[in-house]
């Protein structure tokens, strides 16, 4: 019987800490999806409430994709996580639009992971990773 010699390339800091607030987000997508049932339960199923539950149990559900293909390291997953994590930034620039009153230092604190996961992925080791 031989052994042979494996490659088995680490994972990176970066991407170890980009999976760890995936996950992170993942956790607290199914806390306000709770409090999304518990919201439109009591508010009867008034449409703006389940429309909050139907983008939070979506948002989750692809996060939940993302976080448990990262082991396969596809190009899809690393890009699918910038893509999901520009669109919330997205979410929190377009926040004041759509409720007045939330402030600017609120919204400056909520758009800090997900421009840092976005940095964490786009760096070059993150994505040499990816492309093995």
């Amino acid at each position: 019987m031989t052994t042979q010699d494996v490659n088995v390339h680490s994972m990176p800091v970066t991407a170890h800490i980009a999976r760890f607030i995936l996950t992170l987000q993942l956790g607290v997508g199914f806390g306000v999806i709770a409090l999304g049932i518990f919201a439109s339960i009591g508010s009867g199923f008034t449409g703006p409430y389940l429309l909050l539950l139907l983008a939070s149990a979506t948002g989750t559900a692809l996060l939940w994709l993302l976080v448990a293909r990262w082991p396969s390291r596809k190009k899809s997953v690393r890009w699918g996580a910038i893509a999901i994590q520009a669109a919330s930034f997205a979410l929190l620039l377009a926040l004041p639009l759509l409720d007045g009153g939330i402030d600017s230092y609120s919204r400056l604190i909520g758009s800090v992971v997900p421009v840092a996961t976005i940095i964490l992925l786009a760096v070059p080791s993150t994505g040499r990773w990816f492309d093995r």
